[in-house]
């Protein structure tokens, strides 16, 4: 073969190889290029919105964490009041207790339901009791006569926080 063909040949082949392998590796990159922006814009702006969602949380929880952390404890604000609800009724005399202690929402630490039978003065001592020394907010209460004694009906709430 002449130097001639071997260059004309080794031409034909450069261009060959430039057309079928390098234009369309070439294409190819140019749109892996852009889909790679497309991606890395994309996760820029998702990553905008996950911080912006992240500090609306974090502003959440810290004022969620604000209202709860008034007194430490008041996780078992329900026991703490039926627990000053018991004392209450031990000093105060009554008999026949019924009484319900539950969770409330917030500013609201807990709820209480309370019925006992006694003398008027020891009904009266353990409605003041309940709201002097044990820190109530009444929202209902009422004395009935009942036989030679008093059937009193309290409901009321400790605030979050309360004593």
């Amino acid at each position: 073969m002449s130097p001639h063909r071997l260059a004309l040949l080794l031409v034909f082949a450069a261009i060959a190889l430039r057309l079928f392998v390098a234009v369309p590796a070439q294409r190819e990159a140019a749109l892996l290029g852009d889909a790679y922006r497309r991606a890395r814009d994309e996760r820029r702006d998702v990553a905008q919105q996950l911080s912006g969602a992240e500090r609306r949380e974090a502003r959440r929880q810290r004022a969620l964490a604000s209202m709860l952390a008034a007194v430490p404890g008041d996780a078992d604000a329900v026991t703490r009041l039926r627990r000053d609800a018991v004392a209450s009724v031990r000093e105060a005399g009554v008999f026949g207790v019924r009484l319900a202690v539950g969770p409330a929402r917030a500013p609201v630490g807990a709820t209480l339901q309370l019925s006992a039978r006694g003398s008027l003065v020891d009904a009266q001592h353990l409605s003041t009791d309940l709201t002097t020394k044990r820190g109530l907010v009444l929202e209902r209460v009422r004395f009935a006569p009942r036989d030679a004694d008093v059937v009193i009906d309290i409901a009321g709430a400790r605030l979050l926080g309360g004593s």
